[in-house]
């Protein structure tokens, strides 16, 4: 499913989920040293705050991530690549880094992911805020909180001011949209509609998006 290659300028869905649907992230420490990850890979390049690198190696200068959600067996980002071959180099250096930490601190080996991840090219702003709506409300669609601000391992909090240390790049979403509440509204504005359909949808293709 994946492009290829991935397009300079170009937004992509990516998502992957467990081996076996299993669960990724089991706990506090789980989500949080994953979006660590990210964000140490963002500003240095490096996956860990241990090692120091120059700069110029930070992937923030070869992607930016738009959006994100971490459920329990699976994640979502929404990314824009802005140079060649940056967001094959960040996917595997996060996934190749977060199975190496899951895999020791839960005493297992092999791999925890689902073969590579999955990509989708967006081709239209219309899709892009689709998508990034898709995100956001996809933890209360799974009923796992009442309101997406309640779900602390997404971007919502970066939309709205929620966290003093932003992940994601807000600017282009909110630049789609007369105000931030317009965003807001847009949001929870298809939430009863996704729960009906959650509830209706028994069985999953192989090759939807999870939830």
């Amino acid at each position: 499913m994946r492009p290829a290659p991935f397009f300079t300028n170009g937004f992509y869905h990516i998502y992957n989920r467990g081996v076996d649907k299993r669960q990724v992230f089991l706990r506090y420490g789980h989500f949080a040293r994953f979006l660590t990850t990210i964000r140490n890979l963002l500003n240095t390049g490096s996956a860990t705050e241990r090692l120091i690198y120059n700069q110029s190696l930070a992937l923030n200068k070869k992607i930016h991530l738009l959006s994100y959600c971490l459920m329990p067996n699976h994640y979502h980002l929404l990314i824009q690549q802005i140079e060649d071959n940056g967001i094959t180099e960040f996917m595997h250096k996060l996934d190749t880094s977060y199975t190496k930490y899951f895999n020791l601190n839960n005493h297992r080996t092999g791999r925890l992911f689902e073969s590579t991840f999955k990509a989708k090219l967006i081709e239209s702003d219309e899709v892009l805020l689709h998508i990034s709506r898709y995100i956001l409300i996809n933890p209360v669609i799974a009923k796992l909180v009442e309101h997406p601000q309640e779900w602390r391992w997404s971007a919502y909090r970066d939309y709205f001011d929620i966290e003093v240390s932003k992940l994601a790049q807000t600017e282009i979403i909110h630049g789609l949209f007369p105000h931030p509440e317009a965003y807001r509204n847009f949001l929870l504005d298809q939430i009863a509609y996704g729960k009906l359909l959650k509830d209706a949808q028994e069985v999953q293709d192989e090759d939807t998006l999870f939830l």
